[in-house]
């Protein structure tokens, strides 16, 4: 099964996003922008773990979760991977207290890691919450242009209290996820 950790993201942090995305339609196609029930933070995308190995990622990522006590984030400004130009990956940011992400995603890549054997990410983690892929880059418009688009890119605070374990079933019309598991923090 194909597998990632996130963190998922309050009702009104989401309706915001889905207007954002929904003003972005207007000004920039050739994108596939994520389904609304589909937004959310990736800590570690996983990849394919067997059913088998299912119990063992819970309990390494339960001791990830006991690592880091509850905490704000806040999701906002518009960006892109690449960060000038015409991006590939249209996304918002997400920002916490002190070095919250940097600490819960160690911990979860470490665990991971360790437990299953998951290579660690080699690139900095920018937490971050995606709204679209480009598929065709000529359609697409510079992001100033499409931060120009959106009355506001602020979309709030969200209570971190938790992250899960989800499982990404690929279809043709996009992604399904699924949580498998449900991890409190502290």
């Amino acid at each position: 099964m194909r597998t990632f950790v996130a963190l998922e993201l309050d009702e009104d942090c989401r309706e915001g996003l889905v207007r954002a995305i929904g003003a972005l339609k207007r000004v920039a196609s050739g994108v596939r922008w994520v389904k609304p029930d589909s937004l959310h933070v990736t800590l570690k995308f996983i990849g394919d773990i067997k059913s088998t190995d299912l119990p063992d990622a819970i309990d390494c990522l339960q001791d990830a979760a006991a690592a880091v006590e509850p905490f704000t984030m806040s999701v906002g400004g518009l960006s892109g991977f690449p960060p000038r130009g015409t991006p590939r990956v249209i996304h918002v940011g997400a920002e916490g207290p002190g070095d919250v992400f940097r600490r819960l995603h160690a911990a979860v890549d470490g665990a991971l890691a360790e437990e299953l054997g998951v290579s660690p990410d080699n690139r900095r983690y920018i937490p971050h919450v995606t709204l679209g892929r480009v598929k065709r880059r000529g359609e697409c418009p510079s992001l100033q242009t499409m931060r120009e688009a959106l009355e506001d890119d602020d979309f709030g605070q969200v209570l971190v209290d938790s992250f899960v374990l989800m499982e990404s079933d690929l279809r043709p019309d996009g992604a399904v996820y699924t949580v498998l598991h449900r991890f409190p923090l502290g």
